[in-house]
C-alpha cells in the first residue's frame, strides 16, 4: 500500500511538472504574440502619423501657394491701376505743357 501511495505521488508530481512545463510554454507563446501585436500596432500608428503629417504639409503648401497666387494677383491689379494713373497724369502733363507753349 505504501508503494502504491508513493507511486501515486510520483505520478502526480510528474503530472504537475508537465502542467508547469505546458503553462510556461503557453506563457511564452502569449508573450510572443502580445509583443508581435504591439509592434504591429506601433508600426500602424507611426505609419498613420507620418501619412497625416505628410498630408498636413501638402495642404499647408497648397494653401501657401494659393495665398501667394492671390497676393500676386492683387499686386498685379495694384500695379495696373498705378500704370493707368501714371499714363493719365502723363497725358494731362503733356496737354498742360502743350497748352502753355501755344
Amino acid at each position: 500500500m505504501v508503494e502504491e501511495t508513493i507511486r501515486s505521488i510520483r505520478e502526480t508530481e510528474e503530472q504537475a511538472d508537465e502542467i508547469i512545463k505546458e503553462a510556461e510554454k503557453k506563457r511564452r507563446e502569449i508573450l510572443a504574440e502580445a509583443e508581435r501585436k504591439a509592434e504591429e500596432t506601433a508600426e500602424e500608428v507611426i505609419s498613420r502619423a507620418k501619412a497625416e503629417a505628410l498630408e498636413a504639409a501638402e495642404q499647408a503648401k497648397a494653401d501657401g501657394e494659393r495665398k501667394e497666387a492671390d497676393a500676386a494677383a492683387e499686386t498685379e491689379k495694384a500695379v495696373s491701376k498705378l500704370k493707368e494713373s501714371a499714363l493719365a497724369r502723363e497725358k494731362e502733363a503733356v496737354d498742360l505743357v502743350i497748352s502753355m507753349l501755344v
